[in-house]
């Protein structure tokens, strides 16, 4: 059963009074200048849900200095408001299935696709190995860019798999 598009929440939801006023505090007390909107990030939200199938995982810091872990659900764990989003990591390669213990892993990489969307938005954006960074301010923040790996503590999710063009 799917969600009508209408009740889904948005790049300005949970935006209240206190919380702009708290934006415009942070963001003069940092020397910020945005340099996203909520149509833009829109645009991308609108863009990922409705696509069928593979979806990238995302991270954001908010200006207040939070990182999130990594997530897959475009629907409501987004870090609504936008207007908190600092900067927003999309891992740009689709693991595929291992077809065995001895074989390296395979992976589809949506570089391409995904940097025309981010260009025809018109976000700042930065790719760095397998990760997209957009900017939601100014000046761009290249903290943990390309992410470390959590798990082995290399950067970049792609390394030591091996890319499958052309699907």
């Amino acid at each position: 059963m799917s969600v009508p598009e209408s009740s889904l929440p948005m790049a300005d939801a949970r935006h209240d009074e206190k919380l702009r006023k708290t934006i415009q505090t942070v963001v003069a007390n940092r020397g910020l200048a945005r340099s996203s909107n909520n149509t833009r990030w829109n645009e991308l939200i609108t863009y990922f849900r409705e696509q069928q199938g593979w979806r990238p995982s995302y991270r954001s810091k908010s200006i207040t200095g939070h990182i999130s872990g990594w997530d897959v659900e475009w629907f409501y764990h987004l870090p609504f408001p936008f207007a908190l989003v600092e900067w927003f990591d999309m891992n740009l390669f689709e693991s595929l299935p291992s077809k065995g213990r001895l074989l390296p892993q395979r992976a589809i990489d949506h570089t391409s696709e995904i940097s025309k969307v981010l260009r025809a938005i018109g976000f700042e954006f930065e790719i760095s190995g397998d990760v997209a960074r957009i900017w939601g301010y100014l000046p761009k923040s290249r903290e943990d860019f390309p992410p470390m790996s959590e798990r082995d503590g290399q950067r970049s999710f792609a390394r030591g798999l091996t890319t499958v063009c052309g699907q």
